[in-house]
């Protein structure tokens, strides 16, 4: 009888039979492709090379992101996904402070995230916490350094503060909770009834149903908002701040005349400044380490079920992340 070993298993049987303790990644890979018509299939393709300042990461499991699928959808044999995390399987040239076997998450920027390895630029990666799993640090990366720098770059927090943040049982939003939490700060979050004893865990000083309240009516004089619903929201969001307070709005812009008028501070992140994505990452890392930051994975799919975290993700209302598994097998040294 013939056996067929998947690609990465028999990467690691190899590495294993020649003795090299970073297990070398194989020549081809599975990976999710967009097909022709738009949807998705796991397809057999090469591995990608590290190149200067980046590393090949053997991935775990891969982060899902509306812009995935709104950027993606049309981009015939792309491989999607930005957020990753896994284990460290080689390094290209100038890489330093990172290892063969580090557990790291980042920001597979270069060849696609739903894939069995990824290339990562070290300047947008960081160790994952010890606190974390692979796929719940697989949602970090682009909602926690969105509502990190929504937060603490755009909105100033400071302690003592009330912070009003929508969409907050989503990824973002759930984020932003814990971020502002730990910065010292009396949070309000807008979600749906089901979502209130979740937000309350991660810990909401007050939540508040947006079905059946207009936030307008049971909130005044914050300090700083944080929107990540629409422009319709965020404009209606100008009456609960205080004079001189903050809107920071990741979902739509709020009508500039009325931000001027009621003498608000209207922005949004600017990643062009502030510190590296990987500065970041290790901030909220600190974070986790202390018990204070967490991701909650509302589901998690094989790659050849992606197409189905699409629809979920698509469908939204999502309480917190959703997930790619793809355990490509880990290397000698994990975490």
């Amino acid at each position: 009888m013939r056996l067929s070993l998947p690609s990465a298993i028999l990467g690691l049987v190899l590495g294993s039979i020649l003795g090299n303790p970073a297990m070398a990644a194989p020549d081809k890979m599975q990976a999710v492709e967009v097909a022709p018509d738009g949807t998705l299939s796991v397809q057999t393709r090469p591995v990608p090379k590290p190149g200067a300042g980046e590393a090949l990461i053997r991935v775990r499991a891969a982060g899902v992101n509306p812009v995935d699928w709104k950027i993606a959808s049309r981009r015939v044999g792309l491989v999607p996904g930005t957020d990753v995390a896994g284990t460290i399987d080689a390094v290209g040239e100038g890489v330093s402070g990172f290892a063969v076997g580090d557990a790291v998450l980042g920001f597979a920027r270069t060849s696609g995230s739903y894939a069995e390895f990824a290339v990562v630029p070290v300047n947008s990666l960081a160790k994952k916490s010890r606190m974390l799993s692979f796929e719940q640090a697989a949602g970090v990366p682009i909602v926690g350094e969105t509502a990190y720098r929504a937060l603490h770059e755009a909105g100033r927090i400071k302690s003592g503060q009330t912070v009003l943040i929508h969409g907050a049982a989503g990824g973002v939003g759930s984020a932003a909770v814990q971020i502002a939490k730990a910065a010292g700060a009396r949070v309000i979050g807008t979600a749906s009834p089901n979502n209130h004893e979740f937000l309350e865990s991660l810990g909401a000083d007050q939540v508040i149903d947006y079905r059946s309240q207009r936030f307008e009516d049971v909130v005044r004089n914050v300090d700083l908002v944080l929107n990540t619903v629409d422009s319709q929201t965020a404009t209606r969001s100008l009456k609960v701040l205080r004079e001189g307070g903050t809107l920071v709005s990741v979902a739509g812009a709020p009508d500039a005349a009325g931000c001027a008028a009621a003498k608000i501070h209207c922005t949004r992140p600017n990643r062009d400044t502030g510190p590296s994505n990987a500065d970041v990452l290790a901030r909220l890392m600190e974070l986790a380490d202390a018990g204070k930051f967490s991701v909650n994975v509302d589901e998690a799919f094989s790659m050849a079920d992606a197409v189905k975290a699409w629809q979920k993700s698509r469908a939204g209302h999502t309480r917190g992340k959703l997930i790619i598994k793809v355990n490509a097998g880990p290397t000698m040294k994990h975490q």
